[in-house]
């Protein structure tokens, strides 16, 4: 999101997490993986498609299409999210795998963009509560896969 004079230092932020009972590398190596995007977050993503000649993807929401763009760091398991709801404007979210016992912690942070209402915000982090929970029980049945 571009600064301008008039912007706020800080803006409303929502941070979530979840534990999930898999290895951090597999959690990050899922959720790094752009195309699986719609198997989890499926309140806000319909589809996938990766952007032709760039490091973006077109993301199909509920409301149109979105490019979005992964920014990841393998060694730190972070996954960075920077989408582009219009035209000259980027939004990030981010987040991160930590261990946690044998398992994993998935936190994410977003942040309420200006001009976005509270009631639009608090739509969208009730949405990724229940997406967290989504990539929970995929993990788990990922796991128990695996053994």
């Amino acid at each position: 999101m571009p600064i301008t004079e008039n912007a706020p230092l800080v803006v409303r932020s929502d941070t979530r997490a979840v534990s999930i009972e898999a290895r951090p590398e597999d959690v990050y190596a899922f959720v790094a993986d752009p195309e699986n995007l719609p198997t989890w977050a499926v309140g806000f993503c319909r589809a996938i498609r990766r952007e032709a000649g760039t490091d973006r993807w077109i993301v199909t929401t509920a409301h149109g299409e979105m490019p979005i763009r992964y920014m990841t760091h393998e060694a730190a398991h972070a996954i960075d999210f920077h989408f582009t709801p219009t035209p000259g404007v980027e939004v990030a979210a981010f987040s991160r795998v930590v261990p946690n016992g044998h398992g994993s912690e998935y936190i994410f942070t977003q942040f309420q963009p200006i001009g976005m209402s509270d009631d639009v915000f608090s739509t969208q982090t009730r949405a990724l509560v229940e997406e967290l929970q989504v990539l929970r029980a995929l993990m788990h049945a990922r796991a128990a896969c695996r053994t």
